[in-house]
């Protein structure tokens, strides 16, 4: 029941997950309710995938209760306790090829995100090598014909020992670049900061220059080291003459740099930085439930009320555009802000003036990318700023964090912005029937067509504001065990329909 054992690591409170346990003695005397999963995923090789936790609080007690239940019983269903939480290897079971990656201690597996454990710790690197090499495809190829990697398939890859020390110094180093590509974006719980943040440089065309050259040198890197691989293993194996040991782009499974994706990441990680998930004066997850410490926030403040608007103008102090060209100022200078934000808006594209751009891109493209920024194939999407919407007209949005959220958050949406934006609107609509009252007949066109949309706006608002009374009355409380599907229904009438 993935609905009710199974979150991605960034919808629980931070502080509930165990990270590092060594055994299931060490995870029940822990106390903590989550811990980090293997489950299979995407095609990658090496290092990463490391997306979800599950609830084995208390040894899995919950589990166990709910296993018992069903046909088969506890035992049939959790297999292998055994080997919970040890260091091995782990491959996703349904895929196009097999990718194998190392998993340090601390993960529970299943089915779909097997673990594999050698009769000696010292060959895990080396098992994990041979798995990911060309000689391993060819057995595999005839071993798993329908794509199915499962145990019985894996465990009749015929295993040769030899030049262990020359595969592990290899793989070690795959691993490591994988595990860096994992890292520098923040789906990862060990991500410290974005990589376009580099101290000392103004400059943000040369901190992407700087990023680009890095990607390509770990990417060419990684390649070398699995050719270097495939043509150990097809000589040790005597198919030298049989296998072909090039490894294709295509097949490489770290990051190269990509301008619209690394400034729209760079963008989440500004918005994670002005709720408080993220600092600029401290590496790695800051926030993210817990005890709020304001101290941490020196250099760029966090949003003191949790709520930031999206509007279609900076109406409000705290408007986002605002704030993130704040944050570019902070991080790169003055000097260079112009500069810096032409760069920003060129990689985004569309029409307008920089701050136009980016304007277009919050109104109409940033919660999109985010849900499918914070996605799994087991949980679907998740995502955690959350996006009150009034609709198309774009009438009222603004973003909360929901590790953040307080009863009185929808109180303070109405009050503080929502009433605000609806008296801005009267005196917007009142303004432009003045001003079509003595223009010209030329102008009357023009300024007729921002009535209209004023108009629609705050019509639109208007209805918008009687759904969140009526939430905001009931001040609602969420438990962030419960995940992002369950919370995110309570609200579903005044937040934007994740697609």
């Amino acid at each position: 029941d993935n609905n009710r054992f199974l979150r991605q690591w960034t919808e629980v409170n931070f502080g509930r997950i165990g990270f590092g346990i060594r055994d299931r003695d060490e995870a029940k005397s822990s106390g903590l309710r989550w811990f980090p999963y293997n489950k299979g995923g995407s095609y990658r090789k090496w290092y990463g995938n490391n997306d979800l936790v599950v609830n084995w609080e208390n040894d899995g007690a919950e589990m166990k209760a709910f296993t018992a239940t069903l046909p088969q019983g506890t035992d049939v269903r959790l297999k292998s306790k055994e080997y919970y939480f040890k260091e091995g290897f782990t491959w996703s079971a349904l895929a196009n090829s097999v990718s194998v990656r190392y998993c340090p201690v601390g993960f529970i597996f299943d089915t779909k995100g097997s673990m594999g454990f050698p009769y000696r710790n010292e060959l895990i690197k080396y098992f994990t090598g041979l798995i990911n090499s060309s000689t391993s495809e060819i057995f595999l190829e005839v071993l798993a014909p329908t794509l199915d990697f499962n145990l019985v398939s894996m465990k009749q890859i015929p295993m040769i020992i030899d030049r262990v020390d020359e595969v592990t110094e290899l793989v070690n180093e795959c691993i490591q670049l994988s595990k860096a590509d994992w890292n520098n974006f923040e789906v990862s719980w060990d991500f410290m900061k974005h990589p376009l943040v580099v101290p000392g440089c103004s400059l943000l065309s040369e901190a992407y220059w700087i990023w680009e050259k890095k990607c390509k040198n770990s990417f060419d890197h990684l390649m070398e080291n699995e050719e270097k691989l495939n043509r150990i293993f097809a000589e040790i194996y005597g198919l030298e003459n049989e296998i072909d040991c090039h490894v294709l782009p295509d097949n490489v499974t770290i990051r190269k740099a990509d301008k619209a994706r690394d400034i729209k990441s760079l963008i989440s990680y500004a918005i994670g930085c002005m709720f408080g998930r993220y600092s600029l004066d401290a590496d790695g997850l800051v926030y993210a439930g817990g005890k709020w410490d304001d101290s941490k926030y020196v250099t760029y403040p966090a949003d003191k009320d949790n709520i930031i608007p999206i509007c279609d103008d900076e109406y409000f102090d705290d408007d986002i555009v605002g704030r993130f060209v704040k944050f570019i100022e902070t991080v790169y200078g003055k000097e260079t802000l112009k500069e810096n934000l032409k760069f920003i808006a060129d990689a985004l594209g569309g029409q307008g003036s920089p701050k136009e751009i980016i304007r277009n891109y919050f109104l109409n493209e940033f919660y999109a990318n985010h849900c499918n920024d914070y996605q799994t194939p087991s949980t679907g999407k998740r995502p955690i700023y959350w996006l009150f919407d009034s609709g198309k007209k774009n009438g009222f949005k603004a973003l909360i964090y929901m590790h953040r959220y307080q009863p009185d958050t929808i109180a303070r949406i109405r009050t503080d912005y929502v009433h605000e934006q609806q008296s801005r609107y009267r005196t917007a609509i009142a303004d432009m029937e003045n001003r079509i009252a003595n223009a010209s007949t030329s102008e009357r066109v023009k300024l007729n067509r921002t009535l209209t949309k004023l108009k629609d706006q705050d019509t639109e608002l208007r209805s918008y504001e009687e759904k969140i009374h009526h939430l905001a009355d009931q001040m609602i409380t969420i438990d962030l065990d419960d995940g992002v599907k369950v919370n995110y229904a309570k609200f579903q009438d005044v937040l934007a329909k994740i697609k």
